[in-house]
């Protein structure tokens, strides 16, 4: 139920981004889309260093450095050599041409990468299916609307087919979860949640027209954590 909630609030917000859309000049678009970049970079660096520093003994300890580098470095590179990037604007330029759709796939790729990687997209799912605690996923929910309200107003309606990847995504996790929740540690999830938000700040930085990045290539790093700590628990 949360996930759907998610995916409606992400059509109706872009329904009315895209209303906007219509009376805001490109100078403004180029500057709403600059805050939104500084806004992700901000909001994942702390999320990030939330979780990578810890306090112990009253001195900041860090944690996972190695494996977050070794995560980011062998899964943009196995990305990169399966053209996640690329085959993602083919799937969504070939929704553009077959269906004759004004242009999407800038819109539905930045939106799906933004509301698919983060702790939110994994922990909400995961504690529905535990415990039926919908919380997580109604605090996304209303992040994800304003988010796709703002990013329409400057990609236009493929943000709205952003909400299928929500459903997809997140629906999997979900029903993984009711089958494998046990299994799930909190390393895990801690590890993932790192790494998400470092490909977020990538996102970002691209929004602000900083650093042009393949970001959908960065998403094969997101499965290493959870294997690593999988693999590390069996010995």
């Amino acid at each position: 139920m949360g996930t759907i909630i998610n995916a409606v609030a992400v059509v109706i917000a872009s329904l009315l981004g895209v209303t906007f859309k219509k009376g805001l000049p490109e100078r403004l678009q180029r500057t709403v889309l600059f805050v939104m970049g500084l806004a992700i970079v901000s909001l994942a660096l702390g999320w990030f260093l939330s979780d990578f520093l810890t306090i112990e003994d009253g001195a900041l300890v860090t944690s996972h450095e190695l494996l977050i580098l070794v995560s980011l470095v062998a899964g943009t590179l196995f990305g990169e050599w399966l053209d996640i990037d690329g085959r993602f604007k083919r799937f969504a330029y070939g929704i553009e041409k077959r269906y004759h759709l004004p242009p999407l796939a800038k819109g539905f790729i930045s939106a799906t990468l933004i509301f698919c990687v983060g702790a939110l997209a994994i922990i909400g799912p995961i504690q529905e299916a535990i415990s039926g605690e919908l919380t997580p996923l109604l605090v996304k929910s209303g992040l994800d609307f304003i988010t796709a309200m703002m990013l329409s107003a400057v990609f236009g309606i493929g943000v709205a087919f952003a909400a299928l990847s929500v459903l997809l995504y997140q629906g999997t996790i979900y029903i993984a979860a009711l089958f494998a929740g046990m299994f799930l540690t909190d390393d895990m999830i801690t590890g993932f949640s790192m790494v998400g938000n470092i490909i977020l700040v990538a996102m970002g930085l691209q929004f602000m027209e900083i650093k042009e990045t393949k970001v959908a290539n960065m998403l094969p790093a997101l499965l290493i954590p959870p294997l690593y700590f999988f693999f590390k628990g069996l010995l």
